[in-house]
């Protein structure tokens, strides 16, 4: 019986850790983007929010044929008393210099 606490209580903590809503990509600036991430509860880390923010600024950037440049990453940890995790990415999509 207890083998099958740990097993639901490893499952909770992980689906709380995969919680994260995204803004999506929003223009901000000339040629430049932002893109946030909050995790929709304080289990969330927020180096998981800064990667999900640079895999959808990946996948942006290349639907253009081109690459992500980073302008900003910002990133903040859960904080006692309501501060979810949170990350935003201010990057521009430049061309593959080779």
């Amino acid at each position: 019986m207890n083998q099958h606490k740990l097993t639901l209580a490893v499952l909770i903590c992980l689906f709380l850790s995969a919680c994260t809503s995204s803004s999506g990509v929003i223009p901000d600036g000339k040629d430049s983007y932002r893109i946030m991430y909050t995790g929709d509860t304080g289990f969330t880390n927020s180096n998981t929010l800064q990667k999900n923010a640079y895999q959808e600024a990946s996948v942006f950037c290349a639907k253009l044929g081109k690459i992500v440049e980073t302008v900003n990453m910002e990133s903040k940890q859960s904080r006692p008393l309501g501060g979810w995790p949170e990350a935003s990415l201010l990057f521009k999509c430049v061309e593959r210099s080779e």
